[in-house]
């Protein structure tokens, strides 16, 4: 039984045993107060953040309901299940789970459900950058809404309309909306809806340019107490306060603020590890009971054995030569479980030193370089223009932990699950733009170039997109950390018969043949010290070298000490 499986049966046996109170068996419990306490596991795995757990209970659910054939309640438990899995960025399987119930949604009368149907259709369709969908199936989740009665959905699809209308530069639909929904949903005290109103008003402010709009939306956004539930919204809202202010030319205001995005992004980084530690924890003593108990089979067994021996000795020898040879058999087995399961906790206790490692190395130094600034301004030792001299350098540490905290997070999932890429056919001259306008702040603080030659505008690859960019972003950050300050990076394209070749291309302090033996050994993620003193953590290549095996494709590196490196990224046609 694997991970997955064991914390599935696990959950469930939760589930129906805490509702008995310690006292009455799951057996006992009636069918509705069944379906109402698995309801309210439900919501609490999924605000606890708990999604396996909630996957289970949904599956579960929808079980119950296709059973009784009670298709209303079949589409509500879908559309739940899409916002599950879209709230982990599994986008392509929410969209999947709602076609699988599309028909049946269709044939509704205008009721909650239908309108839930279509208004979790458009949350996925706006993530997945159809706009045009988005407004076709936020528009008929209205429809359905006012006959449904049910006011938050209509917030809901109110602020959906507006996130569009911001994306696509609507600036002056996407203010009267989102204003709109923020006082519709104030007016009826939906504290959820109304915030994230404000939190897309301020967006929309930032990306116009109206920074002093912006820091007072944000501020609105910051003094709801539940905000703070979820630590990516506060950090996130903490660092386009800080950026808002750099704007209006306030630095101060704009180093807190970016000061206490990095603490409470520190914090859920620590939360996320020991949850880890725990779900390992869980799987561990579960493989171990599994085991005791096998064991206590193999001796009942035994003893039977040694009992039929004693009468039938005389007349059954080559029989018993025979459960000998069964009952080592056996032996054997139950070692080599033994083995495995050792194998498993080793594992599990190496990962977790190496996230607590990374954490209270490679993310507690940038910050505490933050700490120390402020504290300085504060006792008067930095002055405003040197604070601002500084906030270009402090940024760009802002975006190194960012990104570190990315393929951390990818690691962790990679180590734990494995990864499946969705491969779709990619414009690579677009997607390269992409990664350098994210790259743009690291590469400013060195004072160099990163170049596109020799790529047209026609070419396209077979990848994952998130895992592709990633791969490009990492080795392109590296190049940034080993390059000395005013250098450049060129980015070369060449077709081979069967592959792709992205070569990119530094002229900084280069390898030596040791190192990069090293590094693709991925025996031991080294942490390497760039020009300008840039930390690193050694998973960047590591996790590089497996997004591309997954997608087919391969990593070479070429580099000499002080001439420079160059990376080969393989893709397969």
């Amino acid at each position: 039984m694997n991970l997955k499986q064991h914390f599935s049966a696990f959950f469930l046996l939760v589930v129906l045993c805490e509702f008995s109170a310690g006292h009455l068996c799951a057996q006992k419990l009636s069918a509705g107060n069944l379906i109402d306490s698995l309801h309210q596991k439900s919501d609490q795995y999924f605000t606890e953040g708990r999604m396996d757990s909630a996957l289970v209970v949904t599956d579960f659910l929808y079980a119950l309901y296709a059973e009784k054939g009670d298709a209303q309640q079949m589409v509500k438990t879908k559309a739940n299940r899409a916002e599950i899995l879209r709230s982990v960025v599994s986008l392509d399987l929410a969209y999947e789970d709602l076609m699988s119930v599309q028909n049946l949604a269709e044939s509704l009368e205008p009721s909650v459900a239908k309108s839930l149907y279509y208004n979790r259709l458009a949350a996925i369709e706006f993530e997945r950058k159809n706009y045009e969908e988005t407004i076709i199936a936020a528009t008929l989740a209205q429809e359905f809404t006012a006959k449904g009665k049910d006011e938050w959905l209509n917030y809901s699809n109110l602020n959906i309309l507006g996130a569009v209308y911001r994306d696509l530069k609507k600036w002056d639909q996407a203010i009267e909306v989102l204003r709109k929904t923020y006082q519709l949903s104030k007016d009826v005290d939906n504290n959820s809806e109304m915030y994230l109103a404000l939190k897309n008003l301020g967006f929309t402010y930032f990306r116009m340019g109206d920074f002093r709009n912006a820091v007072e939306t944000f501020k609105m956004y910051q003094g709801n107490k539940s905000v703070g539930l979820n630590r990516l919204n506060i950090s996130e809202n903490y660092r386009y306060l800080a950026r808002s202010y750099k704007h209006l030319g306030i630095m101060d205001s704009a180093f807190i603020f970016l000061d206490s995005a990095h603490k409470h992004t520190l914090d859920g980084m620590q939360e996320m590890v020991d949850n880890r530690i725990d779900d390992f924890r869980i799987a561990n003593e579960l493989d171990s009971q599994k085991l005791e108990n096998s064991v206590l089979v193999a001796e009942s067994d035994k003893s039977k054995l040694r009992l039929i021996i004693l009468i039938i000795v005389l007349f059954l020898i080559v029989a018993l030569a025979y459960v000998f040879f069964r009952q080592k058999q056996s032996y054997k087995k139950l070692n080599a479980k033994q083995q495995e399961l050792n194998e498993e906790l080793e594992a599990s206790l190496i990962f977790k030193n190496k996230l607590i490692a990374i954490v209270a190395h490679d993310i507690r130094y940038p910050m505490s370089s933050l700490t120390g600034v402020l504290h300085f301004y504060n006792q008067g030792m930095i002055s405003r223009d040197d604070l601002k001299d500084m906030m270009s350098k402090l940024e760009a540490s802002a975006v190194s932990v960012n990104f570190l905290i990315e393929n951390l997070l990818n690691w962790v999932l990679n180590q734990k699950e494995g990864l499946e890429p969705k491969i779709v056919s990619l414009n690579l001259n677009n997607l390269l733009k992409k990664v350098l306008l994210e790259l743009e702040t690291q590469s400013e603080v060195k004072d160099l170039s990163i170049k596109i030659r020799g790529l047209s505008d026609q070419i396209t690859v077979q990848a994952d997109e998130s895992m592709l960019n990633l791969v490009i972003r990492n080795i392109c950050s590296n190049g940034i950390k080993f390059s000395r300050k005013g250098s450049e990076i060129i980015i070369t394209y060449q077709a081979r018969k069967d592959q792709h070749l992205i070569m990119i291309r530094d002229f900084g302090a280069g390898m030596s043949k040791e190192v990069i033996e090293r590094l693709l050994g991925l025996e031991k993620n080294e942490s390497i010290v760039g020009t300008g003193n840039e930390k690193g953590t050694g998973l960047g290549i590591a996790l590089s070298i497996d997004f591309l095996k997954a997608m087919r494709g391969s990593l070479e590196i070429k580099s000499q000490v002080e001439q420079g490196s160059e990376v080969i990224i393989k893709l397969p046609k």
